[in-house]
């Protein structure tokens, strides 16, 4: 075109070219808009000047239906002869890009580009900015967090970028073949299975692309189901991904041989492991149920204090391994959500904080077509209540939990109270003691929001000692 305008001109950065024909091909063929507006947005324009035609050329369309030249101009203040540039008119500049228009089987290819620029531009204002903190002397591990985040941004949008639209009979056509391989497979889940029959059938399994919230008060057994969940998937050839927030790595696996070394008979309780209190035969035991593990594919990740961001960004890393591997990622396990460390973004405002985590734990199932098992505290105040078993309402801090999950679950244990109350009359005594003895090994998974299936209490065997969960069947 031979107008130069004020974006940096470095090559790597942008091109003010291609910036100029992507927006001369809507003035030239409108329906090119649509096919732009998929790949950048007006942000991602290195020139001002072309960041506001582009949100310009959007509001015409959506106002008028048609975009033209005129009308462009009178969206932005109606002078033609307004100077933009040195020596150029507003009506100038927009007759200008209409003559430099790309055409139309270009303009998507060109859009990409105009995106990889404004990423490339922002890794480098994110390098910036943690030079500055190093000059400054900010502690390495917030300069590397805010970094992460920064970036991480750059990677979901590459993903999000990735995954093609659908037509609804495109989308049709998935439903069916689903429907008919189910119809022909009687039984076979449509998804992964927990490793336990009752919640296979309540829920059809695992699905890909879904968040499942696994809640309960402390003392519950969230992190034993989660961790025998997991067990299962790994023994079962599933990679599986295990964000250990709250415990160590030596401490889950603990729990894990306490459970796959489970006899109901002769049970081994973790903090035996833990202590060395065990006898030669049980210490035999616990050294079979490591040499059955050796080759399962669960990995687990015990750092603390981690962003929704840094969980996600060690996610993709691992994904990616297993894929070099030819190898497919299986569930994402986070324990738990209300310990991850929020952003800045929203800086002390809880709610908000935990919705943002809770969103961006979906958009991780969405985007890595996982299936993600996120583990959340409930709010204390049911413990005020007669019967303690939860609710929707009790969902801590945030009602956006509700909203993104596909699948909320209420861990409850009974036994949990009973153990630690007392009869206020010598049959009331009596009758919480006959109840401990019937509710003891009991766990209820209380399915209480599924969005593509029925809701419901799944009765589950539970030994808390040796974190073992059973379907109650065959117990």
């Amino acid at each position: 075109m031979g107008v130069q305008l004020s974006a940096p001109p470095d090559a790597a950065l942008c091109s003010i070219e291609l910036e100029q024909e992507i927006l001369g091909a809507v003035l030239v063929i409108n329906s090119a808009l649509e096919i732009i507006e998929r790949e950048v947005s007006a942000e991602d324009f290195s020139e001002p000047l072309h960041g506001q035609l582009f949100e310009t050329l959007a509001s015409v369309r959506d106002m008028h239906g048609v975009i033209t030249p005129a009308l462009v101009v009178a969206s932005m203040g109606g002078d033609a002869n307004a100077t933009v540039i040195e020596g150029v008119t507003l009506g100038q500049y927009v007759a200008r890009l209409a003559a430099a228009a790309c055409v139309p089987r270009t303009a998507k290819a060109y859009a990409k580009q105009i995106r990889e620029f404004a990423d490339r531009r922002k890794i480098l204002a994110t390098a910036k900015t943690m030079s500055i903190g190093i000059q400054s002397n900010q502690p390495a591990a917030d300069i590397a967090g805010n970094g992460i985040e920064l970036l991480d941004e750059i990677a979901i949008r590459a993903s999000a970028g990735a995954t093609p639209q659908v037509s609804l009979r495109e989308a049709n056509d998935k439903s069916l073949a689903r429907m008919q391989y189910g119809m022909q497979n009687p039984g076979k889940l449509s998804g992964m299975s927990w490793g336990l029959a009752g919640l296979d059938s309540k829920t059809g399994g695992l699905k890909r692309g879904e968040m499942f919230v696994m809640a309960g008060r402390p003392g519950m057994g969230k992190t034993a189901l989660a961790l025998c969940v997991a067990r299962a998937t790994a023994a079962a050839g599933e990679p599986t991904f295990f964000a250990s927030l709250e415990m160590g790595d030596i401490s889950l696996s603990d729990r894990n041989l306490a459970d796959v070394a489970f006899e109901r008979q002769r049970p081994i309780p973790y903090y035996d492991i833990a202590n060395g209190t065990l006898n030669e035969a049980q210490a035999r035991r616990i050294i079979e149920a490591a040499r059955l593990q050796r080759e399962w594919p669960l990995t687990i990740d015990p750092a603390p204090g981690l962003t929704v961001s840094q969980i996600a960004a060690r996610v993709r890393r691992h994904k990616q391994t297993l894929e070099r591997q030819g190898r497919r990622l299986g569930p994402v396990i986070v324990d738990h959500m209300h310990i991850v460390r929020p952003s800045n973004r929203y800086s002390g405002a809880r709610v908000n904080e935990v919705g943002e985590i809770s969103a961006a734990l979906k958009g991780l199932a969405k985007e890595l077509d996982v299936p993600v098992i996120a583990l959340a505290q409930l709010s204390r105040a049911l413990e005020n209540r007669d019967d303690k078993r939860p609710t929707m309402a009790d969902l801590r801090d945030s009602g956006s939990i509700e909203q993104d999950a596909d699948a909320i679950i209420f861990v409850y244990r009974e036994a949990y109270y009973l153990e630690r109350s007392t009869g206020a009359t010598a049959q009331q005594e009596e009758a919480r003691v006959d109840r401990l003895i019937d509710a003891k090994d009991q766990l209820e998974a209380i399915v209480a929001k599924q969005r593509n299936g029925p809701t419901g209490t799944v009765h589950l065997f539970c030994n808390i000692a040796c974190n073992a969960v059973r379907d109650q069947e065959g117990i």
